[in-house]
Order: structure tokens, then sequence, then C-alpha cells
């Protein structure tokens, strides 16, 4: 049997809160890749797509990627007393990271303000790219209907600053022009890489690049990475842009990155065996007497980096805090 995923209502903080102004929330609304993944076998660990949030220690909301997590995100903000504004930066355009969109309720709401950033796709720019998903061969709803102030920012490898707040971009290696995300407050720093092939297969980057992806990473307290196979899997497998467990093992080591949680989880991998392998990976790490810690993303648990140094309690298969609204 699996161990038992402690599981919470994902926290929203309120504005004047001790702990919104002090700590920096980070949400996993969807941790699951390629496709949706629900049912008995998945309850654990969550079966929507990539959707990540943080709420910085001074007030911003930050939004990464557009999965079909993005929809209960959505749902949470239009319960809340004041509109949402937030900034969505997505990784590409892949299908598990756009499918939430149309979904979305900020997005119906005219109170609503969204900057998306986002990276062009072989000369199409991101407006498009956003729309298309609406036009009436793939969903009934225009993209006109959206009621909702959008603006759209063009990425690149510049940082986004904004306030006490940084997101900075690296390129992946993923088919695509594909990006992952450092974001450093006050409070400390988090990476969010959901897809990169960490070795294998031939992508349009530099000799440097894994040099330059641990100097990205250096100085992060914890890194959301792609391990969407086993040593197995991966095999059969290359060139599909995904990593294994101990290939990204091996990188949050090299980068000294204090926790590591697997993302991206494969859609056929169940709890279980998500528990299991986390399990072993640990024991492997402790017989070599290694510092990282590890754990397996979970759909609807908050982690908490506070400007102090106190430590939040880990849950025990998820590496994360087991942390409701206040």
């Amino acid at each position: 049997m699996p161990l038992e995923v402690q599981r919470s209502t994902p926290a929203t903080p309120r504005a004047g809160a001790s702990d919104a102004v002090s700590a920096l929330h980070v949400t996993c609304w969807g941790t699951r890749g390629s496709i949706p993944a629900p049912g008995p076998a998945t309850t654990g660990f969550g079966g929507n797509t990539s959707c990540l949030e943080v709420r910085t220690p001074d007030g911003h909301q930050l939004i990464f990627d557009a999965g079909t997590g993005i929809r209960a995100l959505g749902r949470r903000l239009v319960e809340g007393p004041d509109p949402a504004h937030a900034d969505l930066f997505l990784t590409h355009f892949h299908w598990d990271h756009i499918q939430g969109v149309p979904f979305f309720a900020p997005l119906y709401d005219a109170r609503t303000t969204l900057r998306i950033h986002g990276a062009a796709q072989n000369g199409v720019d991101i407006r498009t790219l956003f729309a298309a998903q609406m036009m009436p061969t793939y969903f009934p709803v225009p993209y006109d209907a959206l009621a909702a102030r959008i603006e759209f920012s063009h990425l690149d490898e510049q940082a986004w600053r904004r306030g006490g707040v940084e997101v900075a971009a690296v390129r992946t290696r993923h088919p695509g022009t594909t990006f992952g995300y450092r974001i450093r407050t006050r409070a400390g720093a988090v990476a969010y890489i959901p897809d990169n092939e960490l070795v294998g297969a031939d992508y349009p980057v530099g000799e440097n690049w894994r040099a330059e992806l641990v100097d990205f990473l250096h100085g992060v307290e914890i890194l959301f990475h792609d391990a969407m196979f086993t040593d197995d899997e991966y095999a059969a497998r290359e060139g599909w842009g995904h990593s294994t467990f101990h290939q990204a093992i091996e990188l949050a080591e090299e980068a000294g990155v204090r926790r590591l949680l697997f993302f991206h989880h494969a859609p056929d991998r169940s709890d279980e065996e998500l528990t299991a392998i986390v399990e072993a990976l640990r024991a492997d790490l402790a017989r070599r007497n290694a510092t990282l810690e590890i754990g397996a993303a979970a759909e609807g648990t908050t982690l908490e980096l506070a400007a102090t140094s106190e430590e939040t309690p880990v849950s025990p298969a998820t590496g994360q805090t087991d942390r409701g609204a206040s």
C-alpha cells in the first residue's frame, strides 16, 4: 500500500494577514503530464495537468501554465472578495499546458486583469496561439466572449521584475520553444521546469546549456522538475522531451537545490507506484548520506517559504506541507 498522502485545501492568503506578507506560498493545482488522469488510482497526487500558483510576500499572484488544474484555481478566485489580477507564465503551448484556458472562470469577468507571458512558436504570436484553441472547430465559446482585460507579452530570456519579484526564464530541451522559470523573492527562490529532457536527443540549445542550467538553479530552495519516466521507460521514449527520476536528482544535486519535487507525472502512474518510486529513491539518498530532500508534487498542496529560518513540516510521501486555509 502507498504511504498516505496528506492533502489540504489550497490556501489563498488573506490581504493583510501576517503570513501573506512574510512568506512565499506555492500551490500545486495540477501536476500530471500529457493528459488528465482522473480516477481512484491517482487521487493522492492528482490527475489534473500542469498548473502552479505562486503568491509572493509582496502580494503578487503568479500562475505558471494553464493545464486543467487552472479550472479549480479559477473557481477559488471568483469566490474571493476581489477581482483577479495575475500574471500567467506559459512554459509552452502543448495541450496539457493550455487545456484549462477556456475553463478559467476569471476570464469571463470584466474586472479581471490577466497578463500572459509566453514564447512565440515558429513565428506565430502568443495571442494567436492563445486564442486558437477557442476557434469553433475546437471549442463552442469564442475567444471574443472573454470579458477580462488580457495583455500579452512575448517572452525571451530577460528577467521579468515587479517590485520585489523576479521571474527569470531558461530554454529547456523539449519539442517546440519551451521555457522553465525561476521565481525569486525576499522569502526565497523556487524553480518550475515541468518539461525538460536532460539527456539524449538533439535540441536547439547551446553546448554550455547544462552548465548554464545549473547556474540558473543556484540558490533555489525548491525545484519542481520533470520526472515522467523511470530509467527503463526512458529507453523507448528518448526524444519525447522528458526526464527520468534519477536524471532530475542528478541535476538538483549538481545545482545544490535543497528540495526537489518530481513533476509532470506520467498519466498511467498510480499513487501506489509513484510512492514506491519516491521511497526507493529516498532510501538510496540516505545510503549515501545525501542532503537533498525529494518528494512528488501533489495536487491540492501548498508549500510555504518563510522569510525566517523556521521550517514548515512536510508530508512523508510528497515532501510538501499540509497547510490549509487559515
